[in-house]
């Protein structure tokens, strides 16, 4: 089985077509500039969906208590500037701009009082976590609040496998994509994922989130925080209707490791599409052109592609 893997892994470095270098639009050492990732919070491993973010104030994150408490099958009632969240036994009191909270009868002052910003109702995470009896943790390299559980699911379990044919036309002129093993027996489905399905494991390895950030020169770049080890991070491709599909490795010199975290980042605009495709306009390629963005790995041996609806556009 070993020996299958290294094989396999030397086939998907085959799979880089002629010209595919490092060498990006501009050969330029920028740094890339500091991006602040909108805070994420999840309930077990899964994004919650707000119609107001969370936010950070002086160094403490602030939470819709509505959204996070009714997930966890809590009532919460207003009444005035007072919130009362209740679940079983236990019961959250608190008042909009005070620090001093009643929590299961304990009187607890917060880092920050509740606020209210467009209708919701923020509060301190500690709240959630000491009133509510769940597990809550802040991450601070992904941007993560972590309620409950951290169980992330694998792709094959969250991505639907769809029918390949209508994905064939981004393959033209690629289709090696498809039989990366080269077996003869090309793909004939494919993982698709919405982003909202992040996080996801992919053989072993965490995908936390994607961000697009710039460096010093105006270069943009997709950011992907992982869990990933290894000499290189796992390649994307572009495909786009009307544009050749753009193979994209990770740019190596701006990979960061913070404890188990793997930042990888992957030019947008990229030289080597002149030579590899032909591209004489290359350097005016947008994201935004891109309807999928495939992660160059399988779920083992499945050729199956791993395709990830845009969602920078």
């Amino acid at each position: 089985m070993k020996n299958k893997v290294i094989a396999a892994a030397v086939t998907l470095s085959m799979l880089l077509p002629a010209g595919t270098s490092h060498v990006g639009a501009a050969k330029s050492s920028a740094k890339m500039l500091k991006s602040e990732m909108p805070i994420e919070v999840l309930y077990n491993a899964r994004k919650i969906v707000f119609d107001v973010k969370p936010k950070m104030v002086d160094g403490t994150v602030l939470v819709p208590v509505r959204y996070v408490s009714e997930k966890l099958q809590a009532t919460v009632t207003k009444q005035g500037s007072t919130i009362l969240v209740v679940i079983g036994d236990k019961k959250i009191e608190l008042t909009i701009g005070s620090k001093v909270a009643d929590i299961n009868g304990k009187i607890v002052t917060l880092p920050q009082p509740a606020i209210v910003e467009n209708g919701r109702t923020l509060v301190p995470i500690r709240v959630i976590s000491e009133g509510l009896g769940v597990s809550v943790r802040w991450d601070e390299v992904a941007r993560f609040v972590w309620v409950g559980n951290e169980d992330v699911p694998k792709v094959e379990d969250v991505a639907e496998l769809v029918d390949i044919k209508p994905f064939l036309p981004y393959y033209k002129g690629f289709e090696a994509f498809l039989d990366p093993y080269r077996t003869g027996k090309p793909a004939t489905k494919a993982y698709v994922l919405n982003y909202s399905d992040f996080p996801v494991i992919i053989n072993e390895s965490i995908y936390y989130r994607w961000e697009l950030v710039k460096d010093a020169d105006g270069n943009q770049y997709i950011k992907s925080t992982t869990t990933q080890g290894g000499a290189m991070g796992t390649g994307l491709t572009f495909l786009s209707k009307g544009y050749k599909l753009r193979d994209r490795l990770e740019r190596s010199r701006y990979r960061e490791s913070i404890n188990a975290f793997r930042i990888h980042y992957y030019s947008i605009v990229y030289g080597s599409d002149l030579d590899s495709i032909g591209d004489t306009n290359y350097s005016n390629f947008k994201i935004e052109n891109v309807n999928y963005i495939g992660i160059k790995d399988t779920v083992g041996m499945n050729p199956a592609p791993i395709l990830v609806d845009n969602p920078f556009q």
